[in-house]
């Protein structure tokens, strides 16, 4: 036997009104038809569920446990109508986003902040991590979508939907001593340390392969970070440590932090955006693809 929600709202109804005749006046239905809801509900339960006498309707010790689990139940299936309602109004649903940064630069912040606001039924699913990683969650189906940066030569396993370059300089702290040397090469910086990504990042990958094809030392790596964070930047402000600085985010420390220049450290790299092939897209999934597409900054961070 299967619980008739028509049923279960009637017999909710009652216990509220402590009363057949006023939960019926409630509901606009018949006294009859209530009592019949009732007793179906106490045979779906195999036992009484109210005592009725010339006071009203009141519970069993039974009719409170099974309240108890009724009334969690009908809050369950309001809340499941009015999330199938905002669905079908395109009003919510379930975003998983990765992103490589969560500087409020990054472009995907920004559109996310924007889409939460206008959307207050949706829920979002954010994960921060590395680029392979990343790819790997959107190819397995653990993520809808993922903006990530991709370096020349980089192999990327999810369809891929190019944004906006973006710019890595070499920086250093205002006033370090590199910014008086007169003929600046790679050679140049080998007496300094860096704050660089993880061995097997791409963009570590990637610097190296620049100083091997010069030639040069390879840098002395003092500080692993997986990100370029404020805290990294932080330590390149206040030491004469080096690093590799996305535009986005040496926009916000120009003054503290300086781009050396070095035409030969400076690298391009591709915002992309990262999705399974054949994938339904959902309406957020579109929304969030095409405000990003619409930004297209000159320098993403």
């Amino acid at each position: 036997m299967t619980v008739s929600l028509s049923d279960l709202s009637a017999f909710l109804e009652v216990v509220r009104c402590g009363s057949v005749s006023r939960a019926a006046d409630v509901l606009g239905i018949t006294q009859p038809s209530v009592s019949k809801a009732v007793r179906r509900m106490e045979q779906f339960a195999g036992v009484p569920l109210l005592e009725r006498g010339i006071h009203g309707a009141r519970l069993t010790a039974d009719g409170e446990l099974f309240h108890e689990s009724a009334r969690r139940f009908d809050a369950q299936r309001f809340d499941l109508e009015r999330i199938a309602g905002d669905l079908r109004a395109r009003h919510a649903g379930l975003l998983r986003v990765g992103i490589t940064g969560a500087s409020s630069e990054n472009p995907a912040v920004r559109v996310l902040s924007d889409l939460v606001r206008r959307r207050p039924g949706m829920r979002l699913r954010l994960v921060i991590g590395k680029s392979d990683a990343l790819d790997s969650a959107v190819e397995q189906g653990e993520l809808d979508l993922a903006l990530v940066p991709a370096y020349a030569g980089q192999t990327l396993r999810s369809q891929r939907l190019d944004l906006a370059q973006d710019r890595v300089q070499v920086v250093a702290r205002q006033g370090h001593p590199l910014f008086q040397v007169p003929s600046l090469s790679l050679h140049s910086l080998e007496p300094y340390a860096w704050v660089m990504a993880p061995q097997h990042s791409a963009a570590r990958r990637h610097l190296f392969q620049v100083f091997e094809r010069e030639g040069a030392a390879l840098p002395q790596v003092a500080v692993e970070a997986d990100y370029t964070s404020d805290a990294a930047m932080g330590m390149v402000s206040t030491t004469d440590l080096l690093a590799m600085a996305p535009a986005g985010v040496l926009r916000s420390w120009l003054g503290r932090v300086m781009p050396l220049p070095l035409p030969a450290l400076e690298m391009h790299r591709v915002l992309t955006l990262l999705s399974r092939p054949a994938v339904h897209w959902s309406p957020l999934m579109t929304e969030f693809r095409d405000r990003l597409a619409a930004r297209r900054p000159p320098d993403a961070g």
